[in-house]
């Protein structure tokens, strides 16, 4: 009873989805926890992207429960000092949630479809073997020893040492405390302003949290509850007739993990990595990254290349972080402060970080940092339209020399395998499948066709004529397949 494929420690959102997935593979899973549930957690803001997350885990009905408040307006001072409003529809489907009975239902759900929970445990040291690891953890009445193949670590930071970190982004402090909901719009309400910037939102139980970021050192020589007045009284959408009490602080780090996977221990959520909170995507980035380290575990578990299955986990890791990063840079150089205020110049351009441990995957890190991002894409005009099947029939086609072929790990039945992609100058990523066909194969055929219809005809006899001709048009207008 006490042996398992995987061990989880801590049972945030992080390690509970990597808990559900691994379970629904079949897997026996266990999670520790040091704290009891439901437990305060800050964090609450939710991104759409939640929705397709929840929907994957068949946990749809978890966010439906009263604590979630869907479709909040928000109210935005950020590239001018001018109010503007961004309606749900435009904003998108985001939520607040109370984190921590959301993070009880979830842990609930795992337990009741087959986690074994240790909780309240306190985690004491771990022993790795030749094929599995040892950890010993205390529980109230005794102390207990598990034994797994796999340990995911997901204690958040608490999983994580400081020599362990390469800072991505210069520190800041987050100041917080609450008014009563009564004194703020029903609304979230983010501004800038030329000390840092502002985040509020309704929690739910009749209190508003506004929360201030700011740089380190603008604390140095006045009272954190002094700076906070101060900087509440210079926005204009947090004038709450009175001043907040019950003034809270702590560190806001941006960081990954040097070495996020060895010897079959692997970092989940904040234990591998945490972002600036200015998307408020963390939640989200940590249980996609969930899914991505279960999709590597259960190639190894299943006999499949373990080198690869570590590939693609920090390929994946090393992908979420620049993303981030790079795209935080980006908004916060568009913030009407500008390059004149320290804290906004810092963290528009890229963040070298004096000390570092060197491993192969923070140096590989390091340089991705550095590089200069490209610039956000354009909105989407709305009327752009591809070239009707009907008009591409009758001409002639061949694939465009621009075209590379390279061997790429993918997806195939929740584990890895090596797929030949196609890497194109119009391809923001190399694909191998689209819409979950293999592509390769298809393009083998394109010498031989006479024309783009014989193309999809015959492309047809492999899958429905409509994704056939849906293919073939996505590729044209990406000018992979281009005129004769």
């Amino acid at each position: 009873m006490d042996t398992f494929d995987i061990l989880i420690l801590g049972a945030g959102p992080a390690g509970t989805c990597a808990a559900l997935r691994l379970l629904a593979l079949g897997y026996r899973v266990a999670m520790t926890e040091s704290a009891a549930f439901p437990r305060h957690q800050i964090g609450e803001s939710l991104s759409p992207g939640i929705h397709n997350l929840f929907d994957y885990l068949d946990a749809t009905a978890l966010l439906q429960q009263p604590h979630c408040q869907h479709r909040l307006p928000a109210q935005v001072i950020w590239e001018s000092t001018t109010p503007f409003q961004l309606t749900p529809q435009l904003r998108g489907h985001g939520m607040m949630v109370n984190r921590g009975l959301l993070d009880k239902d979830l842990l609930e759900l795992a337990v009741a479809r087959g986690l074994h929970l240790f909780q309240p445990v306190r985690y004491e040291r771990c022993t790795r073997h030749t094929q599995h690891w040892e950890v010993q953890v205390r529980l109230p009445e005794c102390r207990i020893t598990l034994h797994s193949r796999f340990v995911l670590d997901a204690r958040g930071r608490q999983g994580i040492t400081q020599s362990e970190k390469l800072i991505t982004a210069p520190p800041m402090v987050a100041l917080w405390s609450h008014v009563d909901a009564g004194q703020m719009p029903a609304a979230t309400c983010v501004e800038a302003i030329a000390q840092g910037w502002l985040w509020g939102a309704p929690t739910g139980d009749n209190q508003y949290r506004v929360m201030a970021f700011v740089d380190p050192d603008s604390l140095q020589q006045q009272p954190a509850a002094m700076v906070y007045e101060q900087l509440l009284r210079e926005t204009k959408l947090f004038q709450a007739p009175t001043l907040p009490e019950r003034l809270q602080s702590c560190p806001v780090t941006a960081y990954a993990h040097i070495q996020p996977w060895r010897n079959e221990w692997l970092q989940l959520g904040e234990a591998a990595f945490a972002i600036d909170p200015l998307s408020s995507t963390g939640v989200e980035k940590a249980m996609r990254f969930s899914l991505q380290a279960a999709i590597a575990v259960n190639t190894v578990l299943k006999g499949g290349d373990a080198v690869l299955a570590q590939q693609f986990y920090e390929e994946k890791l090393l992908e979420s972080v620049v993303h981030h990063t790079q795209w935080t840079r980006q908004y916060y150089a568009k913030g009407w402060p500008g390059a004149m205020h320290a804290f906004w110049k810092d963290r528009s351009i890229p963040y070298l970080s004096e000390k570092i441990t060197e491993t192969p995957f923070s140096l590989q890190l390091l340089h991705a940092l550095q590089q200069t991002a490209p610039p956000l894409p354009p909105p989407a005009e709305g009327n752009n339209q591809s070239p009707s099947l009907l008009k591409l029939w009758p001409g002639s086609i061949q694939l465009s020399p621009a075209i590379k072929y390279v061997t790429t790990s993918c997806v195939v039945d929740d584990c890895l395998q090596l797929k030949t992609a196609i890497r194109h100058p119009n391809l923001q990523r190399d694909i191998a499948f689209l819409d979950a066909v293999e592509i390769y194969p298809l393009l083998l055929m394109v010498p031989a066709m006479s024309s783009f219809g014989m193309l999809v005809t015959t492309w047809s006899k492999q899958v429905p004529f409509p994704l056939a001709a849906k293919m073939a048009v996505f590729l044209w207008d990406k000018e992979i397949l281009c005129p004769q």
